[in-house]
């Protein structure tokens, strides 16, 4: 075999097994990709839905309520995208709910603990530590709690929170639920019910 050929089988052995092993360690972190752990639905769905949410707002349980059952309804007609937006200086735990809600869904399982911090919110939202609130509701959802702790450890998990929030400020986003329906900005969970109800009447 020439030596030239040689060397670029090497290269490109060499390449493989680096991209393989950096597959492997993200998995094994229980990394996913954001867009995908935070999402549910048919991309090319007709209702593209994008959320800025705060997890202990008010309204922000009750339109994920509307979310969840439209959803149930329409899976076929309904994309729904989740983004942080903690407003931190009037939510208390704002923050330390979106760290456990981006942990479980690097381990998949965003979508069931999202809906227990939003259904039980009223358990959580008045006490003076909810840490061990949220991490009974992790382990409801199914997070294995070892790896849940290391990711809520990691700097880089209040990081993606809060480039969540200053994508939301670079669009306007000020106060919360906020949403983005086909683009359209909604604010608040009585309008996200009128614009639904263009899209699949009152009677859905």
């Amino acid at each position: 075999m020439p030596k030239q050929k040689l060397t670029v089988i090497i290269v490109v052995g060499a390449v493989a097994v680096v991209v393989a092993v950096r597959i492997f360690l993200s998995l094994s972190a229980g990394q996913m990709d954001p867009s995908r752990m935070r999402a549910k639905g048919d991309p090319k769905a007709r209702v593209r839905i994008v959320e800025f949410i705060d997890f202990q707002c008010p309204a922000c349980a009750d339109g994920a309520l509307k979310l969840k059952k439209i959803y149930t309804l329409h899976p076929e007609d309904v994309r729904i995208e989740m983004k942080y937006f903690p407003l931190m200086t009037i939510h208390r735990h704002t923050m330390t709910a979106s760290t456990y809600a981006e942990c479980a869904g690097r381990q998949g399982k965003f979508w069931p603990m999202h809906d227990l911090l939003v259904e039980r919110q009223a358990q959580w939202r008045d006490l003076i530590s909810a840490e061990g609130m949220f991490t009974q509701f992790a382990r409801e959802a199914g997070v294995e709690e070892a790896a849940l702790q290391r990711c809520l450890a990691s700097p880089d998990v209040e990081q993606t929170v809060m480039q969540d929030r200053d994508l939301g400020r670079s669009l306007g986003v000020e106060s919360t639920p906020t949403y983005f329906i086909n683009h359209k900005v909604v604010v608040g969970s009585k309008s996200l019910t009128e614009e639904l109800n263009q899209y699949f009447g009152q009677n859905r």
